[in-house]
């Protein structure tokens, strides 16, 4: 080989060395082999389900014209590992991830089931209806038309069990009662537990249900009010790029407010954590703050924000995380009922949606889940703030006020 030659040989045999950091057996996805080559409209929504004993996933999405459903073939679920790379890291995070087999069919083609029926007089109506056709009147053929189209089809119907109603009530038993749906419902939102008779608009997210009392008595702000500068001041908070805590420090100091110090400094904590959500483990987050906060204020957080990752170490003190979807739009819900809190319930939307680099929509569904009321700027509001009286029609405020209802909450699989 010549010296030309070895030198290429050496430099194609170059390759990136990713370390595996992880491997966590419960699958967080799948895998679905109808979306290969297919456009799936944005609109579609996709219901994920489990078996309660069997290693079974099934899947099911629908658009306006089409139908997706896929299934695992039994315990041979053809099983794929996701992964997730870290890049500061160069190291990947791998989710077991089953395999579905799918297939897209029209809506039109719907396969209905149902019990075998019979009718009476089903050869009479057929015969008054042949005559209707031969020789009624265009009042009585379209009446006959619109029967047609509204008359059950038997066949349809022929293959599923008599006992359709003991089948029923046998997989009835077990349902949980209303009482134990709601606790359930409320327990799985994203939101701080709301007090829905509150009289007044402070105590329908009491600040206790934001930050419990243990984790309250750690924000210890007084030696902050004796500094020379309010620069000083924000130098000294656990995150000190926030816009939002930079522009409400000065009002705060002169005020003299202890408490709205307190929850400003908190909020802080969550602004650095929602912008280091993709940090892997405590101790690298722990690391990201300008000024580390107490580890019972982090480990508080971690425990309500965040879900555990298998680890080979298994300390607490190296506590391995991810924050999902779910427990993302919950950080951001704690975070916004506490801004409220600061922001005397009348908070802007815009700033807000421009610092946390999203989209100005996914915002005001966050609100809305808070029950907040989400309205275009008045004109008193727009000279308040120091907006242009002509941008006050899409400059939106969310406000909270009593009486309070607290919206319904839908359980769906969030597209990505």
């Amino acid at each position: 080989m010549s010296g030309g030659g070895l030198k290429r040989s050496r430099e194609s045999s170059k390759a990136t060395e990713l370390r595996v950091a992880s491997f966590t057996d419960e699958p967080v996805a799948v895998v679905g082999s109808f979306f290969q080559g297919l456009q799936v409209p944005e609109s579609t929504e996709f219901d994920l389900y489990k078996h309660k004993k069997q290693q079974k996933y099934v899947i099911h999405g629908e658009s306006d014209h089409l139908d997706y459903d896929g299934e695992t073939n039994g315990e041979d679920t053809n099983d794929y590992v996701l992964a997730f790379y870290d890049p500061v890291n160069k190291s990947l995070d791998l989710y077991k991830t089953p395999f579905v087999n799918g297939k897209v069919t029209a809506k039109a083609k719907r396969i209905y089931k149902g019990p075998s029926i019979k009718q009476a007089g089903v050869r009479n109506i057929t015969q008054r209806n042949a005559l209707g056709e031969a020789f009624g009147t265009k009042k009585a053929k379209a009446a006959i038309t619109n029967l047609e189209k509204n008359r059950i089809d038997s066949e349809k119907l022929q293959d599923i069990e008599l006992d359709i109603v003991d089948t029923v009530s046998e997989s009835t038993q077990d349902l949980p009662t209303r009482a134990k749906m709601e606790e359930l419902v409320t327990h799985d939102r994203p939101t701080p537990i709301a007090d829905v008779d509150a009289t007044n608009v402070e105590n329908i997210y009491p600040i206790n249900n934001i930050i419990p009392k243990k984790e309250f008595s750690f924000l210890r702000v007084g030696s902050l009010f004796n500094e020379t500068s309010e620069q000083n001041v924000i130098e000294l908070l656990p995150y000190t790029k926030s816009s939002y805590i930079n522009k409400h420090i000065p009002q705060i100091l002169a005020q003299n407010n202890t408490e709205k110090l307190q929850l400003l400094f908190y909020a802080s904590i969550l602004f650095g954590v929602y912008e280091n959500r993709r940090v892997r483990d405590k101790q690298s987050l722990m690391e990201r703050f300008q000024n580390a906060p107490s580890e019972i204020l982090i480990d508080g957080i971690l425990e309500r924000f965040t879900i555990g990752r298998s680890t080979a170490i298994g300390k607490s003190k190296d506590r391995s995380f991810m924050i999902d979807p779910h427990h993302e739009d919950k950080l951001l819900c704690y975070l916004l009922a506490l801004i409220f809190h600061i922001d005397n319930f009348m908070v802007e939307v815009p700033p807000l949606a421009n610092e946390l680099n999203m989209k100005a929509t996914r915002l005001l569904g966050l609100f809305k889940a808070l029950g907040a009321i989400v309205k275009s700027a008045t004109v008193g509001q727009a000279e308040a703030f120091g907006i242009p009286k002509n941008a006050a029609s899409t400059y939106k405020i969310a406000s909270l006020k009593v009486p309070f209802k607290l919206p319904e909450m839908s359980r769906r699989i969030r597209r990505r």
